[in-house]
């Protein structure tokens, strides 16, 4: 169901159309091996593709944001660049920084190459050309993600700040905040995982783990980050970001990246399995 669809038929007087807007985060660990430097996963990418065309073809917006998996955050956590320059270290982080920055336009290149192959027309925005600063309150004009004919593509990448740490790594999550809450017509926003349904109440591979179908407030998770593969917070930051995106956009979810026609089901507003994110409660 299109939420904000509606027929100008036998209508006499100027309507203003809302067109559905959704945004899709491309986890990074769906996309690469993310404990294997610079692996991608076209299969993965070639599965949701189709989903992404026939989502386009009936008329919804679709924003993607993709994570860096094993192009970014192995060589970003050995040149410790979320902290930007440390002393005594500059000439190699500065060297490390080209090198992120370079391995996340391949990602991303090959993400796009899929996709247009499959028919999808892509507009990449890479952040370091627009974006000052990182975390959620990052400086930078969405507006150019509104035009149409396109699918947009951004990605967590290492952007400029404007104080002695030079630059900074800015989460894809944290990107997906600002699209979401920011741009008009967000009705979805969807965290595609890698082989899980949704968000679990520990690590999956706790046989004594059990799947959260609905997120409030009170509900209780712990997660850990692999300090080696992930320098942006892991699962924690997506379920803050989450939480509060639920707070102004109607349908906030984990769902299995794993499984296109899962997605393609909460797309078009049929029965799907994953986490939904519950909006607080007024205290009203």
């Amino acid at each position: 169901m299109n939420l904000w669809s509606t027929s100008s038929s036998n209508v006499l007087l100027d309507v203003v159309v809302f067109v559905e807007r959704a945004v899709i985060k491309f986890g990074g660990a769906l996309i690469t091996e993310k404990r294997s430097r610079k692996v991608f996963r076209p299969d993965t990418v070639s599965a949701i593709a189709p989903t992404i065309l026939s989502s386009v073809n009936s008329g919804m917006r679709l924003i993607i944001v993709h994570g860096a998996g094993s192009f970014g955050h192995i060589d970003a956590n050995s040149g410790n660049l979320s902290s930007g320059l440390v002393p005594g270290r500059e000439d190699e982080q500065r060297r490390l920084k080209r090198i992120v920055r370079e391995s996340m336009s391949e990602l991303n290149k090959s993400v796009v190459s899929i996709l247009e192959n499959h028919g999808v027309r892509c507009r990449t925005h890479p952040p370091r050309d627009w974006v000052l600063g990182t975390g959620p309150d990052f400086k930078g004009d969405v507006s150019r993600f509104e035009e149409e004919g396109f699918v947009h593509i951004t990605f967590g990448d290492i952007v400029d700040v404007a104080d002695h740490r030079e630059f900074g790594i800015l989460s894809g999550d944290h990107l997906v905040e600002r699209l979401s809450t920011k741009l008009p017509h967000v009705q979805k926003v969807v965290f595609l995982l890698d082989g899980l349904e949704g968000l679990h109440n520990m690590d999956p591979k706790n046989k004594q783990s059990r799947f959260i179908p609905v997120w409030n407030e009170s509900t209780f998770f712990e997660t850990s980050i692999n300090e080696s593969t992930d320098v942006t917070g892991g699962m924690a930051l997506k379920v803050e970001v989450a939480s509060r995106i639920s707070q102004t956009v109607p349908l906030v979810g984990f769902v299995d990246g794993l499984k296109p026609d899962n997605l393609q089901n909460l797309l078009f507003g049929k029965e799907f399995v994953g986490t939904m994110f519950e909006k607080a409660k007024s205290d009203e």
